[in-house]
Formats: structure tokens, C-alpha cells, sequence
């Protein structure tokens, strides 16, 4: 079984530059609009802009917060593979996790923000113990992906 989220990567991509176009294009029409000159709902055409720039740069800063990675992951052949990178403007890490299947020694789920953000941590079998590898975010997973990856790896414990 393979999963790609291909999909997802681009439509995150494609709603960051519409955001960002439709941001410029709302303040430019805010600043150039004459009407506004005095205020509207209290606020003058510039602070209004300000707001809005604010809005943004604030769902720049919350996107990062969700740890939202682009995710293969396949089982055929002799190896599990999981590879990832970050979405995130800022980091262009490429990982990359392949454990034999005859070793697999499981996966821990672990939860945070009241469920909202979950993370994977792979198992590996090394002479008597288990070795973890560092977690992987579930978050750009949709909840037949995160199934489908769940049973795979539940058949190979």
C-alpha cells in the first residue's frame, strides 16, 4: 500500500498564494478607494489596512504551529518507508524513515492540543530492546490515510 498526499501539499500551496494575492489586492483597494477618507466603523482606511496585514502575518505564524509535513508512506517490498518534509515556509528538511519489516517493533500515537494535533512515533526492534524513531505529525493526514497506515502497520507488529 502506498500514500501520497500529493494533493494536499499542492492545495495548501495554492491557498497560500490566492491568500496572499487577495491580501494585497483588498488592501490596495482599501488604500486607493477615496471614500474612506474619514473612517469606517471607527477606523480609517490605513489602520483598516494595518488589521488586515496583522490578520495575515498572524495565520503565517499559527500554519507553522500545526506542523502540517507533506507524508509517503509504503510497505511494499521488504521495508516500511515513511518519508516527510515540512510545509512550512521556512524549512525544507526532507526526511526519511525505512525500517525492515522484520524488525518493526510497533508505533506509539502520541496527542496534543486536546487531540488536535497527533504525531507517530515508529518502533524498531534492536537485540532486546525497541528503538524510537522521532515522531512524525499526522496532522495533513485525512482520517481514512491515517486508517489505512494504522491497519498496515498493525499487520506487521
Amino acid at each position: 500500500m502506498v500514500i501520497d498526499i500529493k494533493r494536499t501539499v499542492i492545495r495548501t500551496h495554492l491557498r497560500r498564494l490566492i491568500t496572499l494575492i487577495c491580501l494585497t489586492l483588498i488592501i490596495l483597494v482599501i488604500i486607493l478607494i477615496g471614500n474612506l477618507q474619514k473612517s469606517f466603523l471607527g477606523m480609517n482606511k490605513y489602520q483598516w489596512s494595518v488589521i488586515i496585514g496583522v490578520l495575515y502575518l498572524l495565520s503565517l505564524i499559527f500554519e507553522p504551529l500545526l506542523e502540517m509535513i507533506y507524508i509517503y508512506f509504503s510497505d511494499d517490498g521488504d521495508y516500511i518507508v515513511f518519508r516527510y518534509f515540512s510545509m512550512s515556509i521556512f524549512s525544507k528538511k526532507k526526511n526519511s524513515i525505512e525500517i525492515p519489516k522484520k524488525v518493526f517493533g510497533g508505533y506509539q500515537l502520541i496527542n496534543s492540543l486536546q487531540g488536535f494535533k497527533q504525531k507517530i512515533v515508529l518502533l524498531q526492534r534492536v537485540k532486546d530492546k525497541k528503538a524510537k524513531y522521532p515522531p512524525v505529525s499526522l496532522v495533513s493526514l485525512n482520517k481514512k490515510q491515517l486508517k489505512s497506515i494504522l491497519i498496515t502497520l498493525d499487520k506487521y507488529k
